[in-house]
């Protein structure tokens, strides 16, 4: 095998696995915000933390080690060390920086959008765009709601809607792995 192909099988690996870490983490974060949607916004705020520093730091990890000859690694390790800062925020001062830290959940999502809307254009044609573009378009419509709505009432929503788009974020991100891995193994199978 030679050593380009050995870097796309990496990157290819590592990419995988981040997909599906990100599923399964919002797939569970979605669960847990729709069986307690009563609960204060100091909880969802703290759970918020834990998912997007788990979040923030494997993307950081992944942006260093896997995708540091692609042109888009410096805007992937931005995002990471973002989620990573509002993680840390939500989770040790939900009280103070609940309303700056909607406005930073909405530029994530922003930024996630635009990195899944290069993404699927980046990745073979065969190996199928649209989950991407998918990927892309709920992360920019997330983006939008965060925007229009404001943080004083996203606060009240944020339990029911964030879980409910978790879930829906967290089935992509795994069906995006799957992808991920059918294009390892047709790479293997060449």
């Amino acid at each position: 095998m030679s050593d380009t192909d050995r870097s796309t099988m990496d990157l290819l690996r590592g990419s995988r696995m981040t997909a599906y870490s990100i599923g399964l983490i919002c797939v569970v974060a979605g669960i847990i915000l729709l069986v307690w949607p009563d609960r204060s916004v100091i909880v969802v705020a703290r759970t918020l933390g834990i998912f997007f520093i788990v979040i923030g730091f494997g993307q950081a990890v992944d942006a260093i080690t896997t995708h540091r000859q692609g042109t888009y690694w410096g805007l992937l390790l931005l995002r990471g060390l973002v989620n990573l800062g509002i993680g840390v925020a939500l989770l040790f001062v939900p009280e103070k920086s609940t309303n700056v830290i909607v406005w930073l959940i909405g530029l994530d999502f922003l930024i996630a959008g635009v990195l899944a809307l290069v993404a699927a254009f980046m990745v073979p044609k065969e190996v199928g765009r649209g989950v991407f573009l998918l990927q892309s378009a709920i992360s920019i419509f997330l983006a939008i709601i965060v925007f229009w709505a404001g943080p004083d009432s996203i606060k009240t929503i944020a339990a029911v809607v964030a879980g409910i788009l978790l879930v829906l974020l967290g089935l992509v991100f795994l069906i995006s792995g799957y992808q991920l891995s059918k294009a390892k193994l047709e790479i293997r199978g060449t």
